[in-house]
């Protein structure tokens, strides 16, 4: 028996800066190729179902980049929202942003909300953008909302937190897909992929396709997912 079309996907977009550089283009161009295979993604994910796609699309730490690639980078991003954004209209697509969003520059925070606020009521795959992201961080912010909130300790189990963290209800990633080769999750959704199957691709994001994506998901399928029980073979 095979597992069935995962509900949610989650990838760590890595490898645009090797890419550009491995085909002497400059980094910028490095991300702009790898928006245009996230927009092939999604529309993908939508087509065969799958309800949940969760894109890492800036961490807190990258913020230690030099400033000349994070604002070329911004204006990448408002670029996109501007001119390129249209596919979550065509394709019924949800724009979910999680992260710090506020502690963005303010044009990106306007356009992130209107597209937001624009595509709420569709009923296509939710596309959850994890802009200013960081796992460690959404575990303090959802702390702090708990708090907030009045919570007492007894009250605080997992679906509690569940509830109060950035996606309260979106099921955990049943696949993680990491590109770029290499084996480590970045501080990315880290309460909520306890128990999420990670794959690694060696391709580069802007190198990597839908039969990539497809061949990732049917790999998937095959696996025998214990969730710390016994097999189902045993």
């Amino acid at each position: 028996m095979s597992n069935p079309l995962p509900e949610h996907i989650a990838i760590i977009m890595d490898g645009n800066r090797t890419w550009a550089k491995n085909n002497n283009f400059s980094t910028i161009k490095g991300h702009e190729r790898g928006l245009d295979v996230a927009k092939e993604i999604c529309i993908y994910s939508n087509e065969i179902g799958v309800k949940n796609l969760t894109l890492y699309a800036f961490s807190i730490q990258n913020w230690t980049r030099p400033k000349i690639e994070i604002d070329s980078l911004f204006n990448l991003f408002i670029d996109f929202f501007d001119n390129k954004s249209e596919f979550f209209h065509e394709h019924n697509l949800v724009f979910n942003p999680i992260g710090r969003i506020n502690d963005l520059p303010k044009p990106i925070v306007e356009k992130v909300n209107a597209l937001k606020s624009a595509t709420k009521d569709n009923i296509g795959s939710c596309i959850n953008v994890a802009i200013n992201y960081g796992g460690r961080e959404e575990i303090i912010d959802t702390t702090r909302k708990l708090i907030e909130k009045g919570f007492s300790l007894e009250e605080i189990d997992e679906d509690v937190f569940k509830n109060n963290s950035y996606l309260p209800i979106t099921p955990d990633p049943e696949l993680l897909i990491r590109t770029a080769g290499h084996s480590r999750v970045s501080n990315f959704l880290m309460w909520h992929i306890a128990y999420s199957e990670i794959e690694i691709s060696n391709k580069l994001w802007p190198e990597f396709t839908k039969i990539d994506f497809q061949e990732s998901i049917e790999r998937y399928k095959l696996i025998d997912r214990k969730f710390g029980g016994s097999s189902k073979n045993d």
